[in-house]
């Protein structure tokens, strides 16, 4: 198997672990003495943190559950059969979004706002809801109750490290749906120059005192969102809010939406409601009761 493209923390990484989740088109590799999750991922996947896309189309059959694996400096084996060259393996290297104060305020923060509203549906994420099951209605209603003390936590800029850590881990999944919400909404809030960027510490204070309420997938993908490590899909799209203000890309967005079964769309429910408060923060085209 030919190792196409990888991030830097995937290609430093040396050691021995195992196979740790299996999926069809994605395969997470633990390493035990590092406490880290790296992942394989097919060549139609974007690249992102602690990630590696290969040559295939999918994983059906090829991976097995608990395969011993071991990174070595010229490629990695897994199993007894198995072996990833990565000689040849392109470094993924994303320039981290930047903005000064003058680009921030042009921007129309609350079109942006309602352009990924307009591409998210009920059934689509559980902050829509997810029509008569009980159980989600819950989660939904939960979902709601604390994603508005976070909010107004965010506008009044006080109590957020205890309302982040209160979202932590609430959803179902292997990346719970409030957490999804946490990467979107911190994509955009943390965006170099931003207002908001000076709450990172809250959120960073909020994982280490809630990580235990989720998952260690999960916990890993919001510790790398808080220092701008995210999918190279959602760079795309924070290059094109600063860059091309004015230019709505619905591509952009169903490029998002297309990140596991809901996690994109959780993501584009907290980048929505980022918009919304960055124009509450002084950004452009400021309009009254807007969220």
């Amino acid at each position: 198997m030919q190792a196409l493209t990888a991030d830097q923390s995937f290609l430093d990484e040396r050691g021995i672990g195992h196979v740790e989740q299996v999926f069809s088109r994605a395969v997470n590799l633990y390493l035990p003495a590092q406490q880290q999750l790296l992942t394989l991922l097919c060549e139609d996947y974007d690249n992102g943190p602690y990630s590696c896309r290969l040559a295939l189309t999918h994983f059906d059959g090829l991976f097995r559950l608990g395969e011993p694996v071991q990174f070595h400096p010229s490629g990695i084996t897994v199993g007894e059969d198995k072996w990833i060259e990565a000689t040849s393996c392109r470094r993924w290297q994303p320039a981290i979004p930047q903005m000064d104060g003058e680009r921030f305020w042009h921007i129309p923060w609350q079109q942006w706002r309602e352009a990924i509203a307009q591409q998210l549906q009920p059934h689509e994420t559980l902050f829509l809801g997810q029509g008569d099951n009980p159980f989600y209605q819950a989660i939904s209603s939960a979902l709601q109750q604390r994603r508005q003390t976070l909010f107004n936590a965010l506008l009044s800029g006080q109590k957020i490290s205890s309302a982040v850590a209160n979202m932590v881990g609430l959803g179902i999944g292997l990346t719970p749906s409030a957490d999804d919400y946490l990467v979107g909404l911190s994509a955009i809030l943390f965006i170099n120059g931003h207002p908001a960027q000076k709450y990172r510490s809250d959120f960073y204070c909020a994982l280490a005192a809630a990580r235990g309420n989720t998952t260690q997938l999960s916990a890993i993908t919001l510790e790398a969102a808080f220092a701008q490590r995210y999918r190279e899909s959602i760079y795309g799209f924070i290059n094109g809010i600063i860059n091309e203000p004015t230019h709505f890309s619905i591509q952009a967005i169903a490029n998002i939406k297309n990140i596991g079964s809901s996690s994109g769309c959780d993501m584009l429910y907290g980048m929505a409601d980022a918009c919304a408060l960055s124009q509450a923060y002084g950004g452009n085209y400021v309009r009254q009761n807007s969220y």
